[in-house]
């Protein structure tokens, strides 16, 4: 059983967008390949795959005898109607774009082959294709028309869904009959507990056998500690916590780079990575993290320094004009609000201390913490003037989904930032083979956001986890416990210690 704060809005697998959907859907359903435990690209769905030398063409050789948990037969079909979907679901095309690049068709083949085709060769290629969980032809993806999708995904994966309990709980069980071996535990449960602290006490009195907690209750129970029944165990993760500067807002408060790059400045990130998140968090850059993505690891972040925000602030032409200690844009006072999730009280602290600095400036800052689904609709809607946000980034680098143009309004770009260079570049490395010429975009792109800060990159989470002991687990390397394949499908608990009945 899984313990989270976080409940989704829709386990519409066809495009998932939040975490707690992501998570549900990789144990439901399935993609052609996956990523291992080292970040190397390995079959799922697909039995093989081969790139054809000119990079224009990916063969996908389908396994057999798989079905959608239905009891339908798994076929080429599905794959290309997943593709279908999806572009028909995207009338501007935007959003297909980003997902699957110069994809220009998916064709079968044969009765158990697919061919990719594209338009120009796809660094990202097989990358997207590990973002695209394989929906049923059979059963429409329209929204409109089977909603029921929404509530109760249908995949051939690992588990099968058996029920939603809204406000408490999602039940999956294991299915016997997966490709890969059935799982090695019969059920997974992720169970929706109201808060942190009424999540830490499941785990603790195991109701929940596996949760997240705060970095700050972690550093005060160092991991052996045989009077708890839980291992405390630090994840690595691809995570990354930024804060949204909407550019195009409505009085413009944003659109410098030097007031951008000012708001950062009054942001102690440090204090909060080594206060408030005990060490467990780094700092972060950009939204290139060179530990995982590659880029300039000489790059650094900007310090807190609240005198130099206050020189580019007067540089921007930001000045108190009226002397009430509020400096002043055209359109009025250098006053915003910052929205953030209000589960996550850690959100609030980075709001608390960016009010604190900014202070200091002569800029008002207020804080307005909000519901998951509201903030959600904010955010992706661009109704906001600041927003803290979390992202999961995927292992493999594509910057261009977050911050090129196009993506305004259609993918992650919910700032508005627009950089012809930075468009041209992300769009090159996503046509680029070559691990030089690709490494030496990625450091130049990491200096242009550097630079502009479309978003205050505040910090690279680790996340700390309890582990009921009675499970055994695979070792924990940087793709951490969930995002990697077969991932869960090795946890398991000794017979002595089941509490649920049979477990292989």
């Amino acid at each position: 059983m899984y313990g989270d704060t976080a409940e989704p809005t829709s386990l519409d697998c066809g495009r998932p967008t939040e975490r707690a959907a992501f998570q549900i859907c990789r144990l439901v359903a399935d993609s052609l390949v996956d990523l291992d435990q080292d970040f190397h690209f390995i079959p799922r769905l697909a039995e093989s795959f081969q790139i054809s030398q000119d990079g224009l063409t990916i063969t996908f050789r389908l396994r057999k005898g798989v079905r959608w948990h239905d009891g339908t037969a798994f076929t080429a079909r599905d794959v290309v109607r997943t593709v279908e979907s999806f572009r028909d679901l995207d009338p501007n095309g935007e959003a297909y774009r980003m997902q699957f690049g110069p994809l220009r068709e998916v064709r079968a083949t044969g009765d158990g082959t697919i061919a990719a085709l594209y338009t120009e060769p796809f660094s990202l290629a097989l990358s997207s294709w590990r973002e695209t969980f394989i929906m049923p032809a059979h059963i429409t993806a329209d929204p409109n028309i089977a909603p029921a999708l929404r509530r109760a995904p249908v995949g051939t994966g690992p588990f099968r869904f058996l029920r939603w309990d809204p406000q408490q709980q999602i039940v999956l069980e294991a299915n016997k009959e997966y490709f890969g071996g059935r799982p090695m535990v019969d059920r997974y449960i992720q169970r929706i507990v109201p808060n942190a602290e009424a999540l830490r006490t499941a785990a603790l009195a195991g109701s929940v056998d596996v949760a997240p907690v705060s970095t700050e209750w972690a550093a005060s129970h160092p991991d052996p500690d045989p009077n708890l029944p839980v291992r405390v165990v630090a994840v690595p993760t691809t995570y990354m916590e930024l804060i949204y500067w909407n550019i195009d807002e409505p009085r413009g408060l944003f659109k410098d780079a030097r007031v951008r790059r000012a708001m950062t400045m009054l942001l102690d990130r440090d204090g909060y990575t080594g206060k408030v998140r005990r060490g467990f968090y780094r700092t972060a850059t950009t939204l290139i993290d060179p530990a995982i993505w590659g880029g300039d690891p000489s790059l650094r972040p900007y310090p807190f320094d609240v005198a130099g925000a206050a020189r580019l602030l007067d540089e921007a032409g930001v000045k108190d004009r009226n002397g009430d200690g509020i400096r002043d844009t055209d359109s009025g006072p250098m006053s915003f609000t910052i929205i953030y999730n209000a589960a996550t009280p850690e959100y609030r602290e980075i709001g608390s201390l960016l009010e604190r600095g900014a202070a200091q400036a002569g800029v008002q800052v207020r804080l307005q913490g909000l519901e998951w689904p509201v903030m959600k609709a904010k955010v992706h809607e661009r109704q906001f003037e600041a927003a803290l946000y979390r992202f999961m980034l995927e292992p493999v680098a594509d910057p261009y989904a977050y911050f090129h143009s196009s993506q305004i309004g259609t993918g992650f770009n919910f700032g508005g930032y627009r950089s012809a260079e930075f468009d041209r570049l992300s769009a090159e490395l996503r046509h680029t083979f070559d691990a030089r010429r690709g490494a030496e975009i990625l450091a130049e792109l990491q200096r242009i956001l550097h630079q502009d800060q479309p978003c205050t990159f505040v910090s690279i989470p680790g996340v700390v986890v309890t582990i009921n002991r009675r499970f055994s687990i695979p070792d924990v390397t940087a793709a951490g416990l969930w995002n990697w394949y077969p991932s869960i499908l090795r946890w398991w608990v000794p017979a002595a210690q089941r509490r649920y009945g049979r477990e292989p």
